[in-house]
């Protein structure tokens, strides 16, 4: 019984074969356990210990591509027992092609992902200039993405595929992926549009398609604003670049338009004296700036309408300039005696 057990073959191969071939696929998987734990506990407790942040970014980057790589290696030395067909070793060269070219791009996208964080993003936060936040989340998310396209092409090409004649034969197919992608495409246009025009830097506060808060994100596709109300509003950065952006943090003063209404009672003396507060408010207000324009404008249905123009420095103390500026008015013309219009009818009844 066990020598006919023995003697089975399954594909060109015995059961012994089978037998050395996943005892040593077990072998790798246990030898790639025991890299882990030294890589974990032995080499990143010495590296962290020595002055230099570089060894601790090889360590660390190395670790999961170190520990495929024994898996693939492992893998290698298993099928070496095994009979294979020529298709069959034919397919086994293109898996093994792809895993190889995964392992080292994987390593390649963590030793740069290591470098921009440890390296790079330091240098942008202690820069002044914040056009440097901006570019360096856009700039880590086009290295990523570039490193997976070209392993997407080399794992096609080590699949037999012929990547140009691929990219012309999809026919209906490429046009539906490229309807597809167009949003993607279109998004990514713009989020170099945004980083390249710098309308806006993280921490701006814009007002885009009704949308009105501070900047505090911004990739590759979309750009992230914080709202008054405390939410998030991710917006796709195709449509930022499409749409009127007005960026608030820009302003150098705020102009502020007010309309003040007084009664139809009062007289042309006090209407000039009236102009004459609004103006002295502003320029003895030290958070406006001393220019402001006050005409009466309008005989309204039912006031006499002056309108102030002036504009607040302070752009951190903008409700708080209104608050004064507003109190200040109303104290002054309680103090005059001229009175503030309200909506009012008179009614004229005759006597038959």
């Amino acid at each position: 019984m066990l020598e006919a057990l023995l003697s089975f073959e399954l594909l060109g191969n015995n059961i012994v074969q089978y037998l050395v071939f996943l005892g040593v696929i077990i072998l790798s998987f246990i030898g790639a356990k025991a890299i882990y734990w030294i890589f974990s506990r032995i080499f990143l407790t010495v590296t962290k210990k020595t002055k230099s942040q570089l060894d601790d970014l090889l360590v660390e980057a190395l670790q999961g591509p170190v520990v495929l790589a024994v898996l693939l290696a492992g893998f290698r030395y298993a099928v070496k027992f095994l009979v294979l067909t020529e298709s069959g070793l034919t397919l086994y060269n293109k898996l093994f092609g792809v895993g190889v070219t995964i392992t080292v791009s994987w390593l390649i996208m963590r030793i740069t992902n290591a470098i921009l964080k440890n390296y790079i993003a330091p240098l942008t936060a202690k820069s002044k200039n914040k056009f440097d936040d901006t570019l360096f989340p856009v700039v880590k998310n086009l290295v990523n993405f570039a490193i997976i396209a070209i392993t997407i092409i080399l794992i096609l090409q080590n699949l037999g595929f012929e990547v140009s004649s691929l990219v012309a034969g999809l026919g209906i197919g490429g046009l539906a992926f490229a309807l597809a992608a167009q949003d993607l495409l279109g998004n990514m246009f713009g989020g170099a549009a945004v980083v390249t025009d710098k309308p806006f830097k993280i921490g701006d506060r814009v007002k885009v398609d009704g949308q009105d808060g501070f900047v505090r994100k911004i990739t590759l596709r979309t750009t992230t604003l914080e709202t008054f109300d405390g939410t998030n509003v991710v917006m796709p950065n195709k449509k930022i670049a499409d749409s009127t952006l007005e960026n608030i943090s820009r302003e150098r003063m705020r102009r502020v338009k007010a309309t003040i209404g007084v009664t139809y009672d009062t007289s042309s003396a006090k209407l000039e004296k009236a102009k004459k507060i609004l103006a002295d408010v502003i320029l003895k207000n030290d958070k406006t700036d001393d220019k402001s324009l006050v005409h009466f404008i309008n005989f309204g249905a039912y006031s006499l309408d002056i309108q102030l123009i002036y504009w607040i420095k302070d752009l951190n103390e903008i409700l708080a300039t209104k608050d004064e500026v507003n109190l200040a008015i109303k104290k002054a013309f309680d103090k005059e005696k001229i009175d503030f219009a309200f909506p009012t009818q008179t009614l004229h009844v005759e006597k038959n």
